[in-house]
């Protein structure tokens, strides 16, 4: 099974060279360009499948970082964030208060 479909491969390719020798320099250039396409696009579509699932595995773990991030405790003033980090020692004559 496994050689008989070698063999109609290897068939295909010899025809395929006979074919392009056959036929004029225009349109050999034309079907190297459509080759050159279908070879790229074949790599490309197999790079994808091969990245899928650690593209969704970084993914998910990025989405988890910034769900663990957000369900830190900070102080809320309505949708604004006011975390620790940020206040520093204020000193009440401080004019820090620019509105």
């Amino acid at each position: 099974m496994v050689e008989s479909a070698f063999a109609i491969v290897m068939v295909a390719i010899c025809g395929v060279f006979i074919v392009r020798e056959m036929i004029g320099e225009r349109r050999r250039d034309r079907l190297d360009t459509a080759a050159q396409r279908i070879w790229h696009a074949c790599r490309r579509t197999a790079r994808r499948i091969y990245g899928w699932r650690s593209q969704r595995k970084n993914a998910a773990d990025t989405a988890e970082e910034a769900i663990r991030r957000a369900r830190t405790k900070v102080e809320r003033d309505g949708n604004v964030i006011r975390p620790e980090s940020f206040r520093g020692p204020r000193d009440p004559q401080d004019p820090r208060n620019l509105h």
